[in-house]
């Protein structure tokens, strides 16, 4: 039987999230034979930081530094088996060049576990975003790790929670 913090968790979950959840693995089984991708594992050097409260609180926090919901990205999958519980991106314009974007995985109701890169947008340049042309998961981390201070988002930096072996935490 699921723990009510499993379902306080559950049900933060948005419907577009949910939507992605259930079509998303669907799809890649027919896009994969021909060399395409609807989901991918999470690369733990993505890792931004925890963030030490529940989903929809922080999806405030993603609103105010001016990030919006992204449906049209692959569901990650984190090393532990967790599914995204949600995709944002942050452009300049619409029509942007680059985008920032970010993968949220919880952690219970409690936790909010960030990875993030900086790419080229879907709606600009969407064969070069399709196949990852000019990715910066470097620029991206450190990108979103400033603007959660700027915003004085509370954080800490835990490599164990990126799916990593190394046991080394720190705080930020």
């Amino acid at each position: 039987m699921a723990s009510t913090d499993d379902r306080d968790a559950t049900d933060a979950i948005d419907l577009t999230t949910r939507v992605r959840r259930r079509v998303l693995p669907t799809l890649h089984r027919i896009k994969e034979p021909l060399g395409g991708f609807a989901q991918c594992l999470q690369h733990p050097d993505e890792y931004v930081g925890t963030i030490p409260y529940g989903l929809e609180t922080f999806r405030a926090d993603l609103e105010a530094m001016a990030f919006e919901p992204e449906p049209i990205a692959s569901l990650k999958v984190h090393r532990d088996g967790r599914l995204s519980a949600g995709s944002w991106a942050r452009r300049r314009s619409p029509l942007a060049t680059w985008q920032l974007h970010v993968a949220l995985f919880q952690d219970g109701a409690d936790a909010v576990d960030v990875f993030a890169h900086r790419e080229y947008s879907w709606l600009r340049h969407p064969y070069r975003h399709y196949t990852c042309e000019g990715w910066d998961t470097e620029g991206g981390v450190e990108r979103v790790r400033s603007l959660l201070a700027d915003h004085d988002v509370t954080f800490r930096i835990d490599r164990r929670r990126s799916g990593t072996t190394d046991s080394v935490a720190a705080d930020d």
